[in-house]
């Protein structure tokens, strides 16, 4: 689903601003009301904006700034800001670089491969934050509040966007719940069947009810709201397939032995009378055999039914 982080919010105008907006995310982020501001404009940082402990943790994190343009930072500024962090006193746990640049693949390889090093000299990891990551930070329902803050006049129409794409997706719950829910009222159906009832209709009755999930835009969307819950749709419609290939199975099986032609090399009586008993003896254990296997896959059907009709009742309770 469309969110907040999605709709290119703009960079800051100003390095303070980003400032702001960095120590907010992380005073939420860290649950540290007392995550400070460091020194202002002016004075020696050690490479530190703000810092401040996670969930009341004894060691710091600390937090660089850099309102930068794509491509403006570079691996060298990293180190630079690195050798200032070590001088903070007490040690950093992390150190994490906070920058309105776009993400930038180099870079990370770059501070991956630096933490290698790092972690074998136990020295302190360090993280490098883009935009984009800020912008997921504030696309968080915890931080509405900030995206409302800074940006008051984006927010509404990012919220409106926000609530029409909620009832979209709201709308392809119902409908799905609802076509989930007559599929299970023809599992029920199928499974108060008896096998020698067993119409041609179980063929492809399943496959026939699915507007909402043949369509693409529908399937997309769910797959983002509901990711949790896509996995079992998807099992259930397997099972509906798996289901309907039974059945055509099951039919092809009842449908009548034809008797086989006999014509016996030797005209006469006697050889007639011994090709129709013979004949007739191989359809006995013919259509006996066949009736043991439709029994038996009947049998194993039952069992699908009612796998796939719990599965099917569990989804619309999770809709609901």
């Amino acid at each position: 689903m469309p969110t907040p982080s999605t709709s290119d919010l703009p960079k800051p105008k100003s390095w303070d601003e980003f400032e702001d907006i960095t120590w907010e995310i992380y005073k939420q982020k860290w649950h540290d009301n007392h995550a400070q501001k460091y020194g202002r404009s002016g004075q020696a940082q050690n490479g530190i904006d703000i810092y401040g402990r996670q969930n009341s943790s004894g060691k710091y994190i600390g937090v660089q700034c850099k309102r930068y343009e794509d491509n403006k930072l570079n691996q060298q500024i990293i180190k630079e800001e690195i050798v200032k962090a070590e001088c903070f006193s007490p040690p950093l746990s992390e150190y994490i670089i906070a920058t309105t640049a776009s993400r930038d693949t180099k870079l990370q390889d770059f501070v991956r491969s630096l933490n290698e090093e790092r972690g074998l000299e136990n020295k302190f990891p360090v993280y490098i934050v883009f935009w984009e990551d800020i912008c997921n930070d504030l696309a968080d329902p915890n931080n509405r509040d900030l995206l409302k803050k800074h940006y008051s006049s984006n927010w509404k129409e990012i919220f409106s966007e926000e609530k029409c794409i909620s009832e979209q997706v709201a709308s392809i719950h119902c409908l799905l719940s609802f076509e989930i829910q007559q599929d299970c009222n023809l599992l029920q159906e199928l499974l108060n069947q008896n096998q020698y009832d067993l119409s041609e209709k179980w063929q492809s009755c399943f496959s026939q009810n699915r507007g909402v999930w043949r369509d693409i835009s529908s399937r997309l969307l769910l797959a983002r709201s509901s990711r949790e819950l896509m996995p079992k749709i998807q099992k259930f419609y397997h099972q509906l397939d798996d289901i309907e290939s039974r059945c055509k199975s099951l039919f092809a099986l009842k449908s009548p032995i034809q008797p086989f032609e006999s014509k016996p090399k030797y005209g006469g009586l006697h050889f007639d009378t011994m090709a129709s008993q013979q004949t007739t003896e191989s359809e006995q254990i013919r259509s006996i055999n066949r009736k043991k296997k439709c029994s038996m896959n009947f049998s194993k059907l039952k069992e699908k039914v009612d796998e796939t009709l719990n599965l099917g009742n569990q989804i619309t309770c999770e809709f609901n």
